[in-house]
């Protein structure tokens, strides 16, 4: 029981050191060299619970794509439509892209990296087709996601550009 225990302490410190590392200089410039350090974790026991940086970035992924959804329904309340759900959710991922550069360059790299952009295509095309498939249901989840692949190509250009006075 105790190496289950280890296991999943050693994953929590290196995604708490990622966290940090992404954020202070970027998913780019957060060199595997300096979470092994900080997360005191040898080489070894990263690339058997990541394979890699971009492993780290889809479990990150995954985490906020569980909470954004939850956290923009509890704003938008149950009394809205669903359409408000979601609405919510992009200007949680949009605000969240102007809060950063750093975090604004995880959600690039996130939605363009094929495994992270498949994760979220294929959840939010779940999610769609939770939310809006009572008003169409003849769309099947595959429609949805193909709707959600010309979304999350909006999305990435939004994100990558900075809101100004002109954009």
């Amino acid at each position: 029981m105790a190496r289950k225990n280890d296991v999943a302490n050693t994953e929590k410190r290196i995604l708490q050191v990622c966290v940090r590392l992404f954020l202070e200089k970027g998913y780019h410039k957060a060199v595997t060299g300096q979470i092994l350090k900080d997360a005191k974790v040898s080489c070894s026991s990263f690339q058997n619970l990541f394979t890699s940086k971009e492993g780290v970035l889809l479990e990150l992924v995954k985490f906020m794509y569980e909470n954004q959804f939850g956290v923009a329904g509890s704003i938008t309340g149950s009394e809205l439509p669903p359409v408000y759900v979601y609405a919510t959710e992009t200007a949680i991922q949009l605000t969240l892209t102007e809060l950063n550069e750093n975090l604004r360059d995880i959600y690039i790299e996130a939605y363009t990296r094929e495994s992270t952009l498949d994760y979220i295509q294929t959840e939010t095309a779940k999610k769609l087709k939770e939310i809006f498939g009572s008003y169409q249901p003849e769309l099947t989840e595959r429609d949805f996601y193909q709707l959600e692949f010309g979304t999350a190509g909006l999305m990435r250009g939004y994100m990558a550009n900075p809101c100004t006075e002109e954009f």
